[in-house]
């Protein structure tokens, strides 16, 4: 049977999500208690156990013309013992029904390892979002521009997504929910989000510390340009390696990444301005 969460299942719920993303039970308890609701995730029960699961993370689509109602699937999770039988198509298809039933246009994903492309293709998905990705040393980055570094605020973080991505031909907008938990979560593991004022422009940054180095996962930047912003946060962060993404055709030499995916529930609509973007995920 496939239903909606409930206030029991939590338990289980935070077992499959150790389980399945082989997390610590701290990350799974400040997800559960910061960013979920029983309302976004479907359920999918064995012997009344629950044997997988599905999130639905609102989300707005932005094109030049118009703003598009969508949900991010998230989380797609079955138990070990459940896994071979169908679980996970079954709770995407319920999903796909509710959103139809909902008047949801669209549903985005970004799968969690490269061979699920194919699995999501099948299923109706198309790649539309992809990220420029790129390795920088510290002596490939220039002397850092005076500039005041603070701790990002969500007010901020969604006003500079919105401007910095505004000329983009499909542009996934957060709401200031998500983008408080991005924000907070983003620190919680270590990382951290920071807003960049200097006299040419401003932006802001979410960054992750690993294998070593620093991933510059989001830059939303206004009148700043990108090698200003990494020289600013390589003086405050000093890490001998970074990864930076960015949108689509933003990056000299960079490797053009597939990210994320996406299944229409109506005509797709003609795109104009730059590449798709999508960030954020959890991948």
């Amino acid at each position: 049977m496939i239903r909606f969460a409930r206030a029991g299942d939590l338990p289980a719920l935070s077992t499959l999500w150790q389980e399945a993303f082989e997390a610590e039970a701290g990350e799974a308890a400040y997800y559960f208690k910061h960013r979920h609701h029983n309302s976004n995730m479907l359920v999918a029960t064995a012997d009344d156990e629950v044997a997988g699961m599905l999130t639905m993370l609102p989300l707005d689509l932005i094109t030049q013309s118009q703003v598009i109602k969508a949900r991010y699937v998230f989380a797609v999770a079955t138990f070990q013992k459940h896994r071979g039988q169908g679980i996970s198509t079954r709770l995407l298809d319920a999903a796909h029904q509710h959103m139809l039933s909902q008047g949801v246009a669209a549903s985005v994903l970004v799968p969690a390892s490269p061979s699920l492309f194919d699995f999501y293709q099948r299923r109706g998905y198309e790649a539309r979002f992809y990220l420029d990705s790129l390795k920088l040393l510290p002596r490939n980055i220039n002397s850092a521009a005076d500039a005041a570094l603070t701790p990002l605020s969500a007010p901020d973080y969604l006003r500079l997504r919105g401007a910095a991505f505004s000329g983009s031909g499909l542009f996934a907008r957060w709401d200031m929910e998500a983008l408080a938990f991005m924000i907070a979560s983003t620190r919680e593991d270590g990382g951290g989000a920071l807003h960049i004022r200097t006299a040419r422009g401003e932006g802001c940054c979410l960054y992750e510390r690993l294998d070593g180095g620093v991933r510059i996962t989001e830059l939303a930047l206004v009148g700043l340009p990108w090698q200003d912003a990494v020289s600013i946060l390589h003086q405050h962060l000093n890490a001998p390696v970074y990864t930076l993404r960015m949108p689509q055709g933003t990056l000299p030499d960079a490797d053009v990444l597939p990210f994320g995916m996406i299944h229409w529930f109506i005509d797709s609509p003609a795109l104009q301005g730059e590449a798709p973007y999508l960030s954020l995920a959890k991948d």
